[in-house]
């Protein structure tokens, strides 16, 4: 949970002004920004620019962006990247944004939360004392809360401001503007994901972050702006492009509740009497059951639960031996079947306890079971790198679940294994999928995004063999696609396997060149890699291979 200190902020500490008075028109302000997909979403760091040479055509202002996707401050501090480019320069401001769960999300059953935030605290102090050290002055980017739950955004607000207020920190309080503006009729600062920011978003933190560095009102500029797009790891374009073209009304309103609120806290030294919100969920318990013993709860029980959203089901097979318990878990989707690995398994206080070890998530989870009703009910807490995990589990004697056979689906996958070593993969898989469309009374076919990213993942494991026989199969699913002749040539290139590359890329070639397809100059830039036998895995696509992942809020949280 938060710190339960509670705080009476002088909010003009955090928002004081800067003396630009004594500037000249020679001098510069350098700005670096670190933070995620909230900075980066519309080049924020070079709007915040060129509001500023809009305001002050004589000034040079420089930015910098150090960020990737979801990076927490916990992430930055260790890959040291950020405190090398604190380090390199003579920074005026340094801009800190933490990931929008403030760096340790709880997720309950898909339900995404603000959990332990130690660590923001933690690692904000820690880039504060990197930030003094170099002489730059920090400045914290408060957040906004996603679209569907506003009540958050007293948390974030109590977070950064608590903070900003120990630290002696200035604040750009975006989430606070977010949150006047966030029911406008007339735009919405929100993506589709109703998380990142709209262009209207990110030109709200733009103005808000301009308003708290410089102390200057921002209304009139203009809200059509051009510079260079920043990538998601910060890196400028080399020409110029256009950023954001806002109409002069919303861009108006937004400037306006800017610079009010940025005022407003400066001069109203009461402008905050904060204390510690109370947490919007409850931690999940399990409910005391009937009596249970090794006998009352041997054999195979069938189910599902939220901790994978891809997963057509579950068994858990209970033996007792030696009077000792046994477990295997199971996990199934069309696709494979997972088998978790299981220990620490006893009985205490009519309750069954274990522990799973999920190497495909890097999560460990304790997982408790109660007898009701001749059914297990569950629940789970898992631990990862960055996040907590509560699920629940609900698992019953009968084997078809969501109108699929449980045993029988095991079998296919029996089947679908012992046939991998007579056939080959490919074979087997095709077979595979006939019978599983044969269990569930239609047609079943991976797609070939999952194919695809699957095969490269193997790659990089150095699952050649394996990785071969997923980009075969995805060839003969989709023989009119030049992507699955590309990929299978890439990966036979790997195998050392070159003469069989060259003839299934230049199948694609054809293919191509037949179809008009657009890929077609990926594709011969492949055939070029290949004849000259060049290093082919960096064009490999970035994500891995996906697999049934935990409980996830509708985005990511950045």
């Amino acid at each position: 949970m938060l710190r339960s200190t509670n705080f009476y902020f002088l909010f003009f500490l955090f928002v004081t002004s800067l003396s630009f008075s004594q500037l000249t028109p020679s001098d510069t302000t350098r700005i670096l920004f670190i933070g995620n997909s909230y900075t980066y979403y519309h080049s924020a760091p070079e709007l915040v620019r060129q509001l500023a040479l809009e305001k002050f055509p004589d000034r040079t202002i420089q930015v910098k962006l150090v960020s990737q996707g979801g990076m927490t401050f916990r992430r930055h501090w260790e890959s040291g990247v950020a405190q090398r480019a604190i380090r390199s320069g003579s920074w005026n401001f340094v801009v800190l944004q933490e990931q929008s769960k403030l760096g340790m999300p709880l997720i309950i059953d898909n339900e995404v939360y603000f959990g332990e935030t130690d660590l923001f605290f933690e690692y904000a102090k820690k880039f504060d004392q990197e930030i003094k050290n170099s002489g730059a002055e920090t400045v914290f980017f408060m957040t906004w809360s996603v679209k569907n739950r506003p009540e958050e955004q007293e948390l974030l607000t109590y977070a950064y401001s608590s903070i900003a207020q120990e630290l002696q920190a200035k604040i750009a309080p975006v989430g606070l503007v977010w949150d006047k503006v966030r029911n406008h009729k007339g735009f919405d600062l929100y993506a589709r994901d109703g998380s990142h920011p709209s262009p209207h978003g990110s030109y709200l933190a733009a103005t808000t972050i301009f308003s708290a560095l410089f102390n200057e009102n921002p209304v009139g500029l203009s809200g059509k702006i051009s510079g260079h797009q920043l990538s998601s790891s910060g890196n400028p374009s080399l020409n110029t492009n256009l950023l954001v073209d806002i109409p002069e009304d919303d861009a108006n309103q937004i400037q306006m509740e800017s610079w009010n609120l940025v005022k407003q806290a400066k001069e109203n030294k009461d402008f905050f009497d904060l204390k510690e919100p109370e947490p919007h969920f409850s931690i999940p318990t399990l409910p005391e059951g009937d009596e249970i013993n090794s006998k009352n709860i041997s054999g195979k029980w069938f189910g599902n639960s939220t901790y994978g959203s891809d997963y057509l089901g579950m068994i858990l097979d209970i033996k007792e031996k030696n009077e000792k318990l046994s477990l295997g878990f199971s996990f199934y989707s069309p696709n494979k079947k997972d088998i978790m690995n299981i220990s620490d398994v006893g009985i205490e206080s009519n309750q069954l306890h274990f522990t799973m070890v999920d190497s495909l998530r890097n999560l460990n989870s304790r997982l408790s079971f109660s007898l009701e009703s001749d059914r297990l009910k569950g629940l789970s807490k898992s631990a990862g790198s960055a996040l907590t995990v509560y699920t629940h589990w609900d698992l019953s004697k009968e084997q078809i679940y969501n109108e699929i056979d449980l045993v029988a689906l095991d079998q296919l996958f029996e089947e679908f294994e012992t046939e991998i070593e007579k056939v080959g993969y490919a074979e087997a898989a095709m077979n595979h999928y006939e019978r599983f469309s044969h269990l569930i009374n239609r047609k079943y076919m991976p797609e070939e995004s999952y194919l695809n990213a699957e095969g490269y993942n193997l790659l990089r494991e150095g699952k050649i063999k394996n990785a071969l026989g997923v980009f075969e199969l995805a060839m003969l699913l989709y023989p009119e696609s030049v992507n699955t002749y590309d990929s299978f040539g890439e990966a036979l290139f790997i195998a050392g396997k070159k003469e069989k590359a060259l003839k299934v890329v230049n199948e694609g070639i054809k293919l191509a060149r037949r179809t008009s397809d657009a890929s077609l100059p990926v594709i011969e830039a492949t055939l070029n890699k290949i004849e000259q036998e060049e290093t082919i895995m960096n064009d490999a696509p970035p994500t891995p291979a996906p697999v049934p992942p935990p409980p996830a809020p509708p985005a990511p949280p950045q």
